[in-house]
């Protein structure tokens, strides 16, 4: 699943890959991916930074999440990270 939190922070809860994949059906470069080349960015990611690229990641797919939400359930965020399930997406 891709996730995008409120500031504008786009990542894959699966693998960096996927990141990669939906950020080239946005049309987004591969070199403005942040990568986690130091503390400065710790979390690796794509940033949208427009309203329209917001809404166009929405309509094709990516899930709004808050921050601290991202950082709980990106790729990268812990081994397990890949098994969690949004509170809406729970049956």
């Amino acid at each position: 699943m891709i996730i995008l939190d409120t500031m504008g922070h786009m990542v894959s809860t699966e693998s960096e890959e996927k990141t990669h994949e939906f950020a080239k059906k946005l049309g987004l470069k591969r070199g403005w991916y942040h990568e986690a080349e130091s503390l400065k960015r710790y979390h690796p990611h794509y940033d949208l930074t427009t309203r329209r690229m917001k809404k166009r990641a929405v309509r094709l797919g990516a899930k709004p999440v808050k921050a601290s939400e991202l950082l709980k359930i990106a790729w990268w965020a812990n081994p397990i990270s890949h098994y969690y399930q949004l509170d809406d997406e729970k049956e």
